[in-house]
């Protein structure tokens, strides 16, 4: 039994990427509103929904997908998963911006 493949060819192109700055405006607005919570965004309840909402939240957390770490503050991020109706859930991705004190 083989324990691989030897065939010669170009990989593929890769898939394209979203932009790494897709959140970018959204951040900017939460710079501009200091210590203010916003939805930023809401996915349903399901599993594609839960693995969405937690990559969201890691950016936001770690300072990518626009949410660039910036002199003068950091940004904060939380989840919660609310009923929108009988047996209906979504989750909501919560963030903020915290200035720095000065």
């Amino acid at each position: 039994m083989p324990v691989g493949i030897l065939r010669w060819e170009d990989p593929a192109p890769r898939t394209p990427v979203k932009s790494e700055d897709e959140y970018a405006p959204i951040a900017a607005e939460l710079r501009d509103h200091p210590g203010k919570w916003a939805v930023i965004a809401e996915y349903p309840d399901i599993l594609e929904g839960r693995r969405a909402s937690a990559r969201l939240y890691s950016a936001v957390k770690n300072g990518y997908r626009g949410f660039r770490r910036v002199e003068g503050g950091a940004y904060k991020a939380t989840t919660r998963t609310v009923a929108t109706g009988p047996g209906s859930k979504v989750i909501r991705v919560h963030a903020q911006f915290i200035a720095d004190r000065q």
